[in-house]
């Protein structure tokens, strides 16, 4: 576009708005559709939510209309608001997202501060994030405690790229390492803590699924419906033999499962084993010891 577009008068804000809010109706409740909105207002133009209001007769430019536009099509076609924006906020990091890792949510951010309430900087831990997608945690637990020595596995090279890059942009230096956890080798660690968010979803699931998370690697959500703990029997079973004495296991789950992955860790031999509801009060989170 030249400079002469970006003079040329295109619509209000308010005009903008009502398109999203009668372009949406059919996909988003109203209250997500103006959080859309915003968002993307804060992204595009620099307005706060209060500020939106203030700026309603605000005339835009054809080029800041149609930036609205592309994203308007966007969500219309269910992609979600993340990926439209490209970058998310997870703790005390920025992360880039796009199609190649799973939106980090707010119940893997309380993994994460789990973590880091039991266990100070003073420690200098080995630490392994298994199925690290965008980097989020292994990321933002190396940004709280940079004497941590972090490791960070995923079996998507595409995804790697993406968890590389926030790494890059959050100034901390984690090991990222291309490992299927399923595979029968797996590397000698001795690890002090080892965290994971895996595929932990029945397949069943699917058809329930709202179309904007199917959008997010599939890969990285469902599992199988005949071994929903596929991931968890092989974390639980490579932790046994590489964790170092009184180290710890921390999982994100699927709250149906997690009174059988939490008599998985007893049959095991995992002791002082907590199961801890998330925000939204399901069973989701679970942190166990290993001698």
């Amino acid at each position: 576009m030249s400079s002469l577009d970006d003079k040329i008068i295109g619509v209000t804000v308010a005009e903008l708005r009502n398109r999203f809010d009668k372009g949406l109706a059919n996909d988003y409740p109203f209250e997500e559709i103006r959080q859309y909105f915003n968002m993307l207002c804060a992204a595009y133009y620099g307005f706060s939510a209060a500020e939106v209001v203030l700026h309603l007769q605000q005339t835009l430019t054809v080029v800041q209309e149609q930036m609205m536009l592309d994203a308007l099509v966007a969500l219309q076609q269910h992609k979600p608001i993340q990926y439209v924006l490209g970058e998310v906020t997870f703790e005390n990091v920025t992360l880039c997202v796009d199609e190649t890792v799973l939106i980090p949510r707010p119940e893997t951010a309380e993994l994460v501060q789990w973590v880091l309430s039991e266990h100070d900087n003073h420690e200098k831990l080995r630490v392994l994030d298994i199925g690290t997608g965008s980097g989020c945690v292994a990321i933002a637990l190396k940004k709280a405690r940079p004497n941590w020595d972090v490791t960070a596995w995923d079996v998507d090279s595409d995804a790697l790229k993406t968890a590389i890059q926030n790494a890059q942009r959050n100034a901390v230096c984690v090991a990222f390492e291309e490992v299927d956890v399923l595979a029968s080798n797996l590397k000698k660690g001795a690890w002090d803590i080892i965290v994971s968010n895996p595929p932990y979803v029945p397949e069943s699931f699917k058809e329930q699924t709202k179309p904007h998370v199917l959008c997010e690697p599939q890969h990285a959500i469902f599992v199988p419906e005949t071994n929903p703990l596929l991931f968890y029997d092989r974390i639980v079973s490579y932790a046994t033999t590489q964790l170092q004495a009184e180290g710890s296991v921390y999982f994100e789950g699927h709250a149906p499962l997690m009174k059988a992955l939490e008599l998985l860790l007893k049959k095991t031999g995992f002791y002082d084993i907590v199961l801890r509801n998330d925000f939204r009060n399901n069973p989701r989170l679970i942190r166990a010891y290993y001698s």
